[in-house]
């Protein structure tokens, strides 16, 4: 997949080929949970999962699993959100049980 979509009932209803699209939604409608697991098919790649309030949804892949995970933390809109991190590595900005900044 390029680019992020963002879905409801099986429609497009946002595209773009960067992350705007997500992230503009969600000024739309809250975001309620956050998904990031590791690509099954890359080890390093990573996948991101944004359900919103409305029940719209938006996929997103990432070149690197760490990266993700730190970008998903500097949403400062989404911190609200249920957030799940699958894929057992935290990111580049904290080392494992520790919280950036703390």
């Amino acid at each position: 997949m390029y680019g992020t979509e963002v879905t409801k009932a099986g429609q497009v209803i946002r595209k773009s080929r960067n992350l705007r699209a997500m992230r503009d939604y969600a000024r739309v409608s809250p975001v309620v949970a956050v998904i990031t697991d590791k690509d099954p098919g890359n080890a390093v790649r990573g996948v991101l999962l944004v359900e919103y309030a409305d029940g719209a949804e938006s996929r997103a892949s990432f070149a690197s699993h760490s990266i993700m995970i730190d970008w998903v933390r500097n949403r400062r809109t989404w911190r609200g959100a249920r957030i799940n991190h699958l894929g057992g590595d935290m990111g580049y900005l904290t080392k494992p049980g520790r919280i950036a900044g703390a």
